[in-house]
């Protein structure tokens, strides 16, 4: 199972409804691990040196720093990225179904959750 890094703009309340939908899933908060108001670029060198996977709703600098370390061949586990209308349940379900696999099925990639879209008939 992945393990798990979420920014400091990740409401608490989604970790919370987060590990009541999964139980035992491994994420901590950069607060808990002393990088609260700490520069992108060192929270995501230290998910790299962890072997953590970052969840965001940073898609303005999380998403191009992750991406300039993976061009630059450093280690980069994944950054998804929660856009920020999507509901709890839709992040939740989202993270779910990444949390369920292996660092390799996101490493050296940034993906998004999305509110899904229904369609009419």
């Amino acid at each position: 199972m992945m393990v798990f890094l979420a920014d400091e703009n990740i409401e608490a309340e989604l970790l919370i409804q987060l590990r009541r939908h999964l139980p035992g899933i491994d994420v901590i908060d950069v607060r808990d691990v002393g990088l609260s108001q700490t520069p992108d670029d060192v929270i995501l060198q230290w998910a790299a040196d962890n072997g953590r996977v970052v969840i965001t709703h940073d898609i303005n600098t999380m998403r191009g720093l992750a991406e300039d370390r993976v061009r630059a061949g450093l280690p980069m586990p994944g950054v998804i990225i929660v856009l920020e209308n999507v509901s709890y349940g839709a992040a939740i379900q989202g993270i779910i179904r990444y949390a369920a696999g292996q660092i390799s099925d996101i490493e050296n990639r940034v993906v998004f959750i999305r509110n899904l879209r229904r369609t009419l008939p």
